[in-house]
Parts: C-alpha cells; sequence; structure tokens
C-alpha cells in the first residue's frame, strides 16, 4: 500500500506519513476487533467508500486534505482502545458458585492446564465467570507480564475458525481467514504471559473445535483452559470418550456448581428488597421472601429426583417488584414535597 502523489490535490509528504501510519492503525484495528470496513465506517460518520478511497491513498480523489477523516479516527480508536475487559455490570453476591469458580481460577492460573464447570440452565455460571474474568484483569492490569483472563461464547454450530475469530478478538490479536495465522498471533502476543481462556456454552462446540483448541493448552503460548456449560457439557465427554480420550486425560476436574442455597436466596432478596421490606409485618415478609424461592425452584431435566433454584427466574423476578415498586416510590415523593 502507497499514497503516491498524483495530482496538485495530493497532499503534501508530511500529510502523506500520517495518512500511510493511520491507514495501518486503521487495518490493524479492525483486525484485532474483527469490525467490518462497513460497521468502522458508520461508526466514524464517514461512508465506506471514503474509507476505502483512504486505505488505498486515493482519498484524494475526495478531499486535498485528509485532515478531518484522520481526526476523526483517532478519536475513535482513543476512545474505544483494544484493552482487556476489567468490568461487568451487576452485584456479584457471596455465593457458593462465586466461591467454587473463585477457587478453580486459581488452580488455572500457575500452569497450563484445563477445567471443566458445569450447572443447570439458569445458575448465572456465565454472570460468575464474566466477573471474575474482569476481577483477575483489573488486579493484575499494571503487571506488564501478569496473567490475563479472557471470556468467549461458543454459539450453537460454530466452526473452528469463526470460533478462533472470536477468541482472537476477545484477546485483541489479528484475526484471518485461517486458522494457523490466528494461532501464529495469539502464540506471540502471549509469549510472556499466563493466560486463561474461558470458554462458555461449550456444549455447543463439536469435535473439531475441541481438536483446534488443545493447540492452545499443548503448545505455545500454553493456555489455561475453561470449558463451562450445561450438563449436555459432561455427558459429551462421557459419551464420546473414545473421541475425546485425548481431552478427559487432559481436563484435571470436572467441578458441578453447587447451585444457589435457600440461605443464599433469603439473603439476596433481602439485599436487594430491603427497602421495600421495612415497615412491613414480619410474617408477611418471610412469605413473600419464601413464595419467590418456590416459584424459581425447578426441577433438574438431567436429574429428576432433583431440584435446583433458577437465579435468572429469581433475578427476574426481583427486577419485576422492584419496577412495580418505583412508580409508588415517586408518587409518595411528590405527595410529600407538595405537602412541605
Amino acid at each position: 500500500m502507497t499514497f503516491q502523489p498524483k495530482s496538485a490535490r495530493d497532499p503534501l509528504p508530511e500529510e502523506n506519513a500520517v495518512n500511510m501510519a493511520v491507514a495501518a492503525r486503521i487495518e490493524d484495528y479492525l483486525s484485532r476487533t474483527g469490525l467490518s470496513r462497513q460497521e468502522f465506517a458508520r461508526r466514524i460518520r464517514y461512508s465506506e467508500v471514503t474509507l476505502r478511497f483512504f486505505l488505498t491513498g486515493r482519498y484524494c480523489n475526495i478531499s486535498r486534505s485528509a485532515h478531518s477523516f484522520v481526526n476523526a479516527v483517532k478519536n475513535f480508536m482513543d476512545t474505544h482502545p483494544i484493552a482487556v475487559p476489567t468490568r461487568v455490570m451487576g452485584e456479584l453476591y457471596d455465593t457458593a458458585n462465586v466461591r467454587t469458580i473463585s477457587e478453580t481460577f486459581k488452580r488455572l492460573l500457575p500452569k497450563p492446564v484445563a477445567f471443566m464447570i458445569y450447572a443447570p440452565p439458569g445458575s448465572q455460571k456465565s454472570f460468575v465467570l464474566e466477573h471474575q474474568v474482569g476481577r483477575l484483569n483489573a488486579a493484575w492490569l499494571k503487571e506488564p507480564d501478569g496473567p490475563r483472563a479472557f471470556f468467549v461464547y461458543g454459539r450453537a454450530h460454530i466452526r473452528p475458525r469463526d470460533l478462533m475469530r472470536r477468541i482472537c478478538v476477545a484477546c485483541g490479536c489479528r484475526t484471518s481467514n485461517d486458522v494457523d495465522p490466528m494461532l501464529a498471533s495469539l502464540r506471540f502476543e502471549f509469549r510472556h504471559h499466563r493466560v486463561l481462556l474461558v470458554i462458555d456454552e461449550a456444549q455447543h462446540l463439536d469435535i473439531d473445535c475441541f481438536e483446534t483448541l488443545r493447540e492452545l493448552l499443548d503448545q505455545p503460548p500454553y493456555f489455561s483452559l475453561l470449558f463451562a456449560g450445561s450438563h449436555d457439557l459432561k455427558r459429551k465427554f462421557d459419551e464420546f470418550s473414545a473421541t475425546l480420550e485425548q481431552w478427559n486425560s487432559r481436563i484435571i476436574a470436572k467441578v458441578r456448581l453447587p447451585g444457589l442455597q435457600r440461605s443464599e436466596a433469603h439473603a439476596i432478596i433481602e439485599s436487594e428488597l430491603g427497602h421495600l421490606l421495612r415497615g412491613r409485618e414480619a410474617v408477611e415478609n418471610k412469605t413473600l421472601i419464601e413464595s419467590l424461592i418456590v416459584a424459581a425452584t425447578t426441577r433438574d431435566a438431567f436429574e429428576a429426583n432433583r431440584t435446583y433454584i433458577n437465579i435468572r427466574t429469581l433475578s427476574n423476578a426481583i427486577d419485576q417488584i422492584k419496577t412495580a415498586a418505583t412508580p409508588r416510590v415517586e408518587t409518595c415523593r411528590a405527595s410529600a414535597g407538595e405537602v412541605l
């Protein structure tokens, strides 16, 4: 790619050098984030044609100077830098699930190993995993050679190349249309780091995906891998034990999350609805809490004789109560204001 002046409208040598550097930065940014040219152009409020002309050194066909365009590009990339995730929205309560996942993270960091965590739907393992990833990255953000963690969602019917693209985007590495260049990018980027890669909904991965991921564990950069999913994930490894023989020998532990305990559910409800429960009779509050827990309790599809508290169902019910109470609270405040 060159920016050769072709007419009196072409940029000066100094601006030409700046344009070349910015064009290279754009290409690298697109590769690392997975954004298409069309998506990037929309975000900087320019057309895809304008972006293409700039990247191919033909911006002079549009304008004498690319100063405004370059400023828009730099502002967007500076405002949306490629960085490790450190924040997750929402309150994380100290539950048995959280403690189990936290302990598992600690076992995964010292050396390249693989673990499996599984739980029934509604256990909010994804929420906890994202929080733990954010906490780890925030704690080690100031350490140049400290460990890093990345979260990747394994959608249904995903293929190895698409999975590797998601991993590279999550890690801020260059993507490609082939698996090998992406492995090379990851290998170079994290040659001095310990990295934990969390693959959520891993029950969706097929054998080819698992075999592609095995190279990240067995070869540089020697990632630690945490597969998280439903009971289907464990069942897949049990049923295809011969095909996944290499993996079964590498997964150190298959951890079943203990689930939300009733005492933990009580504490969460009281914490979330405490301002609404004040002034009510203790019996009424106890009845409300028990009814919420009962409504959120569901039968385990894989173990017919076992039930568990669906955290997602419980959280949704709590949110509905808080939302319904908001108009009444605002009305009371308004009435109090009128009286005053």
